[in-house]
């Protein structure tokens, strides 16, 4: 177990962890007092659950149910209870659920099927109403059981939030995900909102949790590498870090992380099709019959399915429903081994592919895997990756405990005492800019008819690429990667805003030099601004009368877990730096 060191702050704080999980959420709390050693806890209960043992389950689903005017109307496991469902049917209320799958980046998983928004809203927005929702619980529960929190919640007392998110999700996710927490009013949307807000990648937490819970002590020694496999409701995050010491217990990125989504829900969605080519001809087909059987097959036939030699079970009905052509009898559906085996395959063998892949580039056999996370109960998936490893000689472990909260308990873990020293850039950063005009040089030569004359007189070539890191590096959270660019406006026109596109590179160059090349690889990230003082910009004459030039350091900071940014230029001689924006679009 990790000790943490009393709590060294000048005033009481209450820290929150929200992880919002496709299928399934979680909340956990600190409060921090000045010298007091912190103490992580989950939440523990929610509405909808009462009268339930939950005392090895701390989540509630990730559903809500909407009214005809868009309206939030139950959420959670109150939108699970039976009651709920017969007025969400009588007033034709909405269903959504896997929402937070709709936020992941189009390169992961392009062209899913997921199941419909039905609902005139955002995802945004519908993540803002099931965060407050989630918040609302969070503060009924600390207030009715944590005196202590209770005053920190009856005081205008800041609190500070953590959010986990997937491995493959980066800046625009994140910043969704901010605007989302500013909807639901966890945070206000000024710099002070953003100070309080941090966000950790699900691998990253997971770590956190099995190094802070002493899950992974006789794995974590000095040289040997761990490997994260979380295997939650929708995505797979597979993270690999090295152990930089033991004591204390130090750990560096040493692989690009992974992210796949293949989790459970992938295995419900193929089960629900293959039930419905199965009862195609049945007259047990029906939407309300297909809904009974997936909701037994969720909760029963999957989490208990073992091994392809025996049979599976789906309760759907009564004595008196049979249909021998579909083996069902007496209200219960049968599908064999194989058939069950089916709808797990893709998402084993994707997770096998994805170990694999983290591990080519290390000592495997000084790597121990960890399997953590709600799908890692399922015992078919367990026994199907421990002969894959066995076969190769390497050690996987499921610890033992609640490892399904091992997201949400881990990301107060990395608030409070983050054990990761370095991270790895996940692609190849730069912006595009324009180079002086060079015949001799042969990529210039082959694209002769793209110059122009610029405000200075040069003529100028378009759509070079200007490296600011490539793809590996290894980053600690100090080091900063600043590429510089002068820019030139007409006298008359000054805008000092200045603004840089940072373009994210996906393809398999390692030094990709022209953006026309490829240009399906090259997305832009973001773009970052900022406003130097007009004193410090220069006056230049050029062919067609005068212009102003500034030259500009775009900084990067790439070695948090989220992306910062900063612009520094000389002004008077003095180097001057400021703070930028990161302004996200829609990714390409």
């Amino acid at each position: 177990m990790l000790q943490l060191d009393p709590y060294k702050g000048s005033s009481r704080k209450l820290v929150i962890a929200i992880d919002i999980g496709t299928t399934y959420s979680g909340a956990a709390y600190c409060v921090l007092d000045p010298g007091e050693i912190p103490q992580v806890l989950s939440v523990t209960r929610f509405p909808g659950q009462e009268g339930e043992n939950k005392s090895r389950d701390v989540k509630i689903p990730s559903v809500l149910y909407y009214d005809q005017q868009g309206r939030p109307r139950a959420v959670g496991a109150e939108a699970t209870l039976q009651d709920t469902e017969d007025e969400a049917y009588t007033q034709e209320w909405d269903r959504v659920r896997w929402f937070k799958l709709h936020l992941r980046p189009p390169s992961i998983l392009p062209g899913a099927t997921l199941p419909p928004i039905g609902v005139n809203k955002s995802i945004v927005e519908i993540l803002a109403d099931y965060l407050a929702y989630v918040f609302r619980c969070v503060k009924d529960f600390i207030s009715e059981t944590n005196p202590t929190g209770r005053q920190i919640l009856d005081t205008d007392t800041p609190i500070d939030f953590v959010l986990s998110h997937p491995n493959g999700w980066s800046g625009p996710q994140q910043s969704n995900m901010r605007r989302a927490a500013i909807l639901a009013k966890l945070v206000p949307d000024d710099d002070e909102g953003t100070a309080r807000l941090q966000f950790v990648t699900e691998g990253e937490a997971s770590l956190q949790f099995c190094i802070a819970t002493g899950l992974g002590n006789d794995v974590m020694q000095k040289d040997r590498y761990v490997t994260i496999v979380d295997c939650g409701g929708g995505t797979i995050d597979l993270s690999t870090y090295r152990v930089l010491d033991s004591q204390p217990i130090a750990v560096e990125e040493s692989v690009i992380p992974k992210c796949l989504i293949q989790g459970s829900t992938m295995v419900d969605h193929r089960a629900e099709e293959l039930l419905k080519s199965k009862l195609r001809l049945s007259r047990f087909s029906t939407p309300g019959d297909l809904q009974v059987m997936m909701s037994y097959f969720e909760t029963t036939t999957k989490p208990t399915f073992k091994n392809i030699s025996s049979t599976s079970y789906v309760r759907f009905g009564g004595q008196s429903d049979t249909d021998e052509r579909v083996n069902i009898r007496r209200g219960v559906l049968s599908l064999s081994g194989l058939e069950m085996a089916s709808l797990f395959r893709p998402s084993i063998d994707a997770i096998k592919s994805a170990i694999d892949s983290q591990l080519s580039g290390i000592n495997a056999h000084l790597t121990t895997i960890l399997l953590v996370g709600g799908f890692a109960t399922s015992p078919f998936l367990r026994t199907e990756l421990q002969e894959h490893l066995n076969k190769k000689g390497l050690r996987m472990f499921t610890p033992e405990g609640q490892t399904s909260k091992a997201v949400v308990e881990g990301a107060l873990w990395f608030y409070l005492d983050n054990r990761v020293r370095a991270r790895v850039v996940r692609h190849t950063y730069g912006s595009e800019c324009a180079t002086r005009y060079d015949p001799s040089l042969p990529g210039h030569f082959i694209r002769k008819h793209r110059t122009y004359t610029g405000v200075d007189g040069d003529s100028r070539l378009p759509c070079c690429f200007a490296i600011l890191t490539q793809k590996g590096t290894s980053v600690t959270e100090e080091t900063g990667f600043g590429i510089s660019c002068i820019t030139r406006r007409l006298f008359g026109n000054l805008n000092t805003t200045v603004s840089v596109d940072v373009i994210a590179y996906r393809g398999n160059k390692t030094n990709p030099e022209w953006t026309d090349e490829e240009p399906e690889m090259f997305h832009t990230l973001c773009t970052i601004k900022a406003a130097p003082a007009l004193s410090s910009w220069e006056k230049h004459s050029g062919p067609n009368g005068p212009y102003w030039s500034k030259r500009i350091d775009v900084i990067l900071l790439l070695g948090l877990t989220e992306m910062k940014a900063h612009l520094s230029w000389l002004e008077n001689g003095v180097r001057r730096i400021s703070p930028a924006s990161i302004i996200y679009g829609e990714e390409q």
